[in-house]
């Protein structure tokens, strides 16, 4: 039998080697029991491997098989030896059935890559190829058919595997973004690489390069690119000749575009090139350094801006960082204003080369015409070469002048108006990229707003120093509060002058001011505090007490909203100021007011007591009026020496000495003898009014009536029942004797009579008697020195005093020397009872919010009484203080909402006061507890 190579579809040339060698003459037929061992026998020293099926079958039953064809028959192996091939492999038979009904017709049979089930469990999945051989007798009838046969499944899988990575690699080739291309390098005659001739190209270089595939395959990198760079020859020679890939980056600077290109070697001077185009690539990596350098460039801006506070110091470093940067022959800021009607150019600073002439000065802006045009319009000048631009010649000549062959302007329009600028110049022609003109753009913004900053903040500075000046000068306090949570922003010095606490003391919330007044006034002033809150310009008084001196003080405070933007009332202003003296003042001049219509009424009444009394014994109309005169002006007199101070006496010498004076003719006609003694006003008032009915009685008919005649005054004092008095003698001598029929002689006890002998006794409680005596007359006068207050004084009532309400000790127990421990939760009602104790003269530890807090104050002070709350809290009733308090011995007392069932046996004793409690009630019920009795 001749089995050709090409015939077996394995291709094991071993195996076709032996089967060819194989006698298959020898076989014969015989017994199937003889031949069929030798059978076996050849097939299992012969075939004997695992790769290769063989298996022998005759008409009606299998004659032999392999390890290898055992796995045909599955689970009925090796009970298919000798029973039909049928029966043996029903799973498999249906499809080879025809083989093998061929192969016993007398047909060699080829089977390639034939699906079959072995598993018995209906799937194909591995896959044979096969050759039935039909070998015959020496009749030509055919004894058995001879099967060899190997499972391909792995083959077919790598070569189904294969065509489809055979397709996706056509496909790829066809699709891929990369541009692909082999190449063999061309050499000359020394061996050095001069050109490439491309051998495959696909769509991809044609996309990238422009070249169609077809025009570029079989011709020279030359004849397609005459400007190639020769390096690339170099290049690939290098990668060839190393026998390393390489991949390397260009820039095609006339097509603008970069590449990646990935080049390894295939052998000989032959390359596979990969080309990539990563022009966007290249560009996002350029934005990406350009976009690190300008935030770099930008930080450091700000660095140097930050802690400046001076606007051209910031217009400085703004234009020198900016021209260092982008290293231009000059960078300037500019400010556009009007004065006398024309538009200027101002620059207070510039960056420039050693060489520029300098921009800094005040130009009119009309010579800048078409730029400033543009600039107010809100427009970019970006100008890369001014003698190539379509100027005027005026404003070339202008550019010309200044060295500005390319310029940059960017425009600060704020408002419509045009404000500044930021211009940037160069001496040669210069392209300004978008890069560029971002950069200056966000310069310009960045140093327009720390200009505007930097004035801004220097004129809020002399704003707040003249509201510096204003407050610290200010006799009132000045405050302001954050409306939303009411604490203090600010005071004013005289807060201390007026609050009588430190500045600091207030710089908090609401309950530290709310504290400092008196607890009558303080929902008054917090209800006065929310109007304003609301929006309400309010006008309060309240009353404090000073800690700097315990002075209560009536204060009045102006409280107002302060709006935002909005109309929102963002803050609370307000001024306070002590009204206690103009306060006070008023009431006084109330009482004043009436002392004055009092003593008015007084001393009207006694005139007309005087008119009225006068007119009754006035002879005449002239007498009437020279007496009223006279009694009027002694009246004035005394008024004047009572008003000199206020409940001020006056000297009996000074009296006496007036009233004689105004009657003598000289110094000589009276004399004044007695101790210097000052008059109680009411005594004083008196007296001078009796001194004067004296003079005037003498002037008219005794001492001082002749030149010679003369007045004696004596005067002393002596004693009466433990009470000082004084005794006062008038005596004249010298007066003409005149007889009854006189016409000038006195016919009847007058107005001065009646006034010494008896207004002195009723007013003065003394006496008084005057007689008529030859030389003149005489007056003894006698009246106890005691103190009383005239008509005509003008002592003024006692000033009233501010009442402190509830925090006013006057009149409480003295508790100095006392150290009292207060414990309590309520921030004012701890506050309180503090001052109240501190205004009896007790000294406070606490007070304190909490037991822990309360030991805590123990430990650092011993008390010698306490006040405690039992409910500190929301966690109930607590006794362990009150208990330890009593262990010590301390007295206290308990000030609470519970009532009395609550408390343990031991504190049933104790004194509780029931909230809400008076603090006067709180101080008596602790003296009562220390035994303090009340002051005097």
């Amino acid at each position: 039998m001749a089995i050709s190579d090409a015939s077996w579809p394995c291709g094991d040339g071993e195996m076709i080697r032996r089967l060819r060698a194989f006698d298959w003459a020898a076989t014969s037929l015989g017994p199937i029991g003889g031949w069929s061992e030798r059978l076996k026998l050849m097939v299992e020293q012969i075939l004997a491997t695992p790769l290769v099926a063989t298996l022998v079958c005759g008409p009606d039953h299998v004659l032999v098989y392999n390890e290898a064809a055992a796995k045909l028959f599955g689970r009925r192996h090796p009970a298919a030896l000798g029973r039909p091939l049928p029966e043996t492999f029903p799973d498999g038979w249906a499809t080879v059935a025809d083989f093998y009904a061929r192969a016993f017709a007398g047909e060699t049979v080829q089977v390639v890559g034939q699906p079959l089930d072995t598993r018995g469990d209906g799937t194909a999945t591995d896959v044979f190829d096969a050759l039935l051989t039909p070998v015959r007798e020496s009749d030509g009838r055919i004894a058995y058919v001879h099967m060899t046969g190997a499972e391909v499944s792995n083959r077919a899988r790598i070569e189904a595997a294969l065509r489809e990575s055979e397709e996706r690699y056509r496909s790829l080739f066809q699709n891929m973004g990369q541009g692909y291309c082999d190449l063999a390098l061309l050499r000359d005659r020394k061996g050095r690489a001069f050109d490439q001739i491309y051998l495959e190209l696909n769509p991809a270089f044609e996309r990238l390069f422009g070249v169609p595939a077809a025009q570029a395959k079989g011709r020279t990198a030359q004849e397609l690119f005459p400007d190639l760079e020769p390096w690339w020859y170099e290049a690939f020679d290098r990668i060839v000749r190393r026998g390393e890939p390489e991949r390397i980056e260009y820039e095609v600077a006339a097509l603008g575009r970069w590449f990646e290109v990935f080049a390894y070697p295939r052998g000989g001077d032959r390359l596979t090139v990969l080309y990539e185009d990563v022009t966007a690539r290249k560009h996002a990596e350029l934005a990406a350094r350009e976009a690190e350098k300008r935030q770099a460039f930008l930080l450091r801006l700000s660095d140097a801006l930050r802690p400046l506070a001076d606007p051209v110091a910031i217009q400085d470093a703004a234009v020198r960082l900016l021209g260092e940067h982008l290293q231009v022959s000059r960078a300037m800021y500019a400010e556009f204003m009007v004065e006398g009607g024309q538009e200027l150019v101002v620059v207070e600073r510039e960056h420039r080369a050693p060489d520029a002439v300098s921009f800094v000065g005040r130009h009119p802006a009309a010579q800048f015409g078409p730029d400033v045009h543009e600039l107010r319009a809100g427009r970019i000048v970006a100008v890369p070469d001014t003698e190539a631009e379509p100027a005027t010649e005026a404003l070339r000549a202008v550019w010309r002048a200044f060295g500005a062959r390319a310029r940059l302007g960017i425009p600060l329009v704020k408002d419509g108006r045009l404000v500044a600028g930021f211009g940037v110049q160069n001496a040669e022609p210069r392209r300004w990229t978008e890069a560029d003109i971002a950069l200056v753009a966000e310069i310009a913004e960045r140093t327009w707003a720390a200009v505007e900053r930097a004035r801004a903040e220097a004129a809020l500075r002399e704003s707040e120093a003249r509201f510096a000046q204003f407050a610290a000068s200010s006799s009132g306090a000045l405050w302001i509060r954050n409306a939303e949570t009411l604490r203090m922003e600010y005071v004013s010095p005289a807060i201390e002058t007026v609050y009588g606490v430190e500045p600091v003391a207030f710089l908090n919330g609401v309950e530290s001011w709310a504290s400092a007044i008196v607890p009558d006034d303080r929902a008054s002033a917090l209800d006065h505090l929310e109007q304003a809150r609301q929006g309400e310009a309010v006008v309060h008084e309240f009353r404090v007490q000073r800690p700097s001196d315990g002075a209560f003080r009536w204060i009045r405070n102006t409280d107002f909203p302060l709006y935002d933007e909005h109309e929102r009332v963002q803050r609370i202003g307000g001024i306070a100021e002590d009204v206690t003296e103009a306060r006070l003042a008023v009431e006084h001049q109330g009482v004043l007011l009436a002392e004055l219509q009092h003593r008015v009424r007084n001393i009207m009444a006694q005139i007309r007591s005087i008119t009225a009394r006068t007119g009754e014994r006035a002879e005449s109309v002239g007498e009437y009026a020279g007496l009223m005169a006279g009694r009027l002006l002694t009246f004035a007199r005394v008024q004047a020496l009572l008003t000199r101070g206020a409940n001020v006496g006056v000297r009996i010498i000074d009296i006496l000495h007036d009233e004689l004076a105004a009657q003598s003719e000289h110094e000589a006609q009276y004399r004044l003898e007695g101790p210097d003694l000052v008059l109680a006003p009411k005594t004083a008032e008196v007296l001078t009014l009796a001194a004067h009915e004296l003079a005037t009685n003498a002037l008219k008919y005794g001492g001082l009536s002749v030149p010679e005649g003369c007045v004696t005054v004596r005067w002393a004092t002596f004693e009466r029942r433990g009470t000082p008095w004084l005794g006062l003698d008038w005596i004249e001598a010298g007066a003409p004797e005149r007889s009854p029929a006189d016409p000038s002689a006195p016919r009847r006890r007058g107005f001065g009579s009646e006034l010494i002998e008896g207004r002195l006794p009723y007013e003065l409680g003394g006496r008084g008697e005057i007689t008529i005596e030859p030389g003149g007359a005489r007056c003894r006068l006698e009246f106890p020195l005691r103190n009383a207050p005239s008509i005509l004084e003008t002592d003024a009532p006692r000033r009233a005093a501010v009442y402190g309400g509830a925090l006013d000790m006057t009149g409480e127990a003295d508790l100095s020397g006392h150290r009292i421990l207060v414990v309590e939760d309520d921030y004012y009602l701890a506050t309180d009872t503090a001052r109240a104790l501190r205004g009896a003269g007790a000294e406070v530890i606490g007070p304190c919010p909490t037991e822990e807090a309360a030991r805590d104050a123990m430990a650092e002070a011993v008390p010698t009484g306490a006040i405690l709350d039992l409910n500190l809290g929301d966690t109930g009733p607590s006794f362990g203080l009150a208990t330890e308090l009593g262990e010590r011995g301390v007295p206290f007392i308990l000030v609470t909402g519970y009532d009395a069932a609550v408390l343990p046996p031991a504190l049933q004793a104790v004194t509780r006061l029931q909230k809400p409690v008076q603090l006067r009630q709180i101080v008596g019920a602790l003296a009562g507890a220390l035994g303090v009795t009340a002051r005097p």
